[in-house]
């Protein structure tokens, strides 16, 4: 009866040693409990632990990159457009032990969280951005901001990207966008038409514009000159009125019949005889 005890106990002993020695592979931690509470954390390697019920272990993966699909949703634009988008979140295990005990379903509450971030970066962005050139800046800004929503509340996750895969008008509306994608199209173009006219026609123009100041100019110049020898005789004639009025009013007199001679035409008639004097033949 005692040997059977005593094999009895040996072999109770190799299995509480058994169990007591913990074998941690490369990229995972063990997180120990004991009594149910958190102890400690063991790396990779042959670690030795209490036998249970005293403490146990859980394996926590923190070199596996994992995935999370929040679905497809359709969301709110900042110009009051509507978009249908699919997301796909990988994170990892930045923290066993926050990962353990900071939330109680990790990967639904990370979709939950991205989903929400999401619709909060969708509505301050334009169809027109999303739909072309805004999906990486959407990507990192989405990251950035779940990342700090996480951290807050010491989840243990670090997020390794959030990747778009998927960003289209819904498609009950997709001939509308269609039909607005061409109106820009033909904007564009009729754009570029209108700038190759003006480069086209704008040196001619300028041109002209040039040859009409120029002739501008020449006539004003010549019109002060005018003006500016008219001041002249008039001065001098006033001065010489000053002195002599009579030949002055003598000599304004002939010069003024002189020009009527030369426009007005007189006909004199003498019976059959017709005879014209002065002005242009």
């Amino acid at each position: 009866m005692s040997k059977a005890r005593l094999l009895l106990a040996a072999v109770a002993s190799v299995v509480l040693a058994s169990s007591s020695i913990v074998a941690v592979d490369s990229g995972d931690v063990a997180v120990v409990y004991r009594f149910g509470s958190i102890a400690r954390t063991m790396g990779p390697g042959l670690n030795l632990r209490a036998p249970w019920p005293v403490e146990s272990h859980e394996i926590v993966s923190v070199s596996e990159v994992r995935r999370a699909e929040p679905g497809r949703r359709r969301m709110l634009t900042g110009d009051t457009n509507l978009v249908d988008i699919d997301l796909v979140v990988q994170y990892s295990v930045s923290d066993p032990v926050q990962f353990l005990l900071g939330l109680e379903n990790p990967e639904e509450t990370l979709s939950s969280v991205v989903l929400g971030v999401t619709a909060d970066v969708v509505s301050t962005l334009g169809v027109d951005a999303l739909l072309t050139t805004g999906r990486t800046d959407l990507q990192h800004r989405v990251g950035e901001e779940v990342q700090v929503a996480l951290s807050r509340w010491d989840a243990g996750v670090r997020v390794a990207s959030i990747e778009v895969r998927e960003l289209s008008p819904p498609p009950e509306v997709v001939d509308a966008f269609n039909d607005v994608s061409s109106a820009r199209g033909d904007q564009e173009t009729l754009a570029l038409a209108a700038e190759a006219y003006a480069s086209e026609h704008l040196p001619e123009v300028r041109g002209q514009a040039g040859a009409v100041q120029e002739q501008a100019r020449s006539h004003a110049a010549s019109r002060a000159a005018q003006a500016a020898g008219d001041v002249a005789r008039f001065r001098a004639l006033h001065s010489e009125a000053a002195s002599s009025p009579l030949a002055v009013r003598s000599h304004l007199w002939s010069q003024t019949a002189a020009r009527v001679g030369k426009v007005v035409q007189v006909h004199v008639i003498k019976g059959d005889t017709e005879v014209r004097i002065g002005g242009a033949p």
